[in-house]
């Protein structure tokens, strides 16, 4: 299955010299698909919250398990007055044959300081994340665009087990037997999503739910109906450690 991150700017350093500033991020493959990740940067000033720059990355494809780091095509020339803070955003996207529609990828924004030549050495002191050589490494598990993962599909499941690190839908195709959904498997946040969509193969499935599945509302559906898609919606509850069902729809 395909889940690529980005886990770290490479530069720019906390504090430089006016001058052009090359912008790189590390892209690493921690799955055992290969893919394709293009994707762009975005600087701001932070001030003004003004978009100052925009460049796309040379599109990198990454084998299973490899890290690489993905350059701008052009580097940020910073606009006068040469002392300014700026932060820079990155977005991209990995797909490959499997995951046609592409996986998310984002990295929060990174703040570094422009100073004009001549004003003096850079400060003795700043964010502790940017002691690395200008490497800011970030734990990007927790982040909402490390969520975006696209569906796991399956044509018939008789126990079938979302897989929440990795997608944030579970799909079930011409399900051809009863459905005993086991509890979703990962690493939980609160207020992680998770949608089921199920379609029967004609006959109606008989469907029921692990512990870790609780009706919030709607009820979670017992059957399903033949030849029509259903919905499922849940929500990550951390203080009950349950995913809540809120909502349940079946096409008209």
């Amino acid at each position: 299955m395909l889940d690529i991150r980005a886990t770290a700017y490479i530069s720019p350093v906390a504090e430089m010299d006016f001058a052009s500033v090359p912008l790189t991020v590390r892209i690493a493959n921690v799955a055992d698909e290969t893919g394709l990740v293009t994707g762009k940067f975005r600087v701001y000033n932070s001030t003004t919250g003004t978009l100052i720059h925009t460049s796309e990355i040379l599109p990198v494809s990454l084998q299973a398990g490899q890290t690489v780091d993905a350059s701008a095509f052009t580097d940020f020339d910073p606009p006068a007055p040469a002392d300014a803070v700026y932060f820079v955003i990155f977005d991209g996207s990995a797909t490959n044959s499997l995951v046609p529609n592409g996986i998310g990828i984002h990295l929060g924004s990174f703040y570094f300081d422009v100073k004009a030549i001549g004003m003096g050495p850079a400060p003795a002191a700043h964010h502790a994340t940017h002691e690395l050589g200008g490497s800011d490494e970030i734990d990007v598990t927790g982040l909402v665009g490390a969520a975006l993962k696209g569906a796991e599909t399956h044509v018939s499941e008789a126990t079938p087990t979302p897989d929440t690190d990795h997608f944030n839908q579970y799909c079930l195709t011409a399900q051809a037997e009863a459905a005993d959904f086991q509890n979703p498997t990962g690493t939980f946040s609160d207020g992680q999503t998770l949608k089921i969509r199920i379609l029967d193969d004609s006959t109606p499935r008989a469907l029921t739910w692990g512990a870790a599945y609780v009706s919030r509302g709607p009820a979670l559906p017992a059957i399903t109906v033949a030849d029509k898609l259903m919905y499922v919606g849940l929500i990550y509850n951390n203080a009950q450690g349950t995913w809540d069902c809120v909502a349940a729809t079946v096409e008209a």
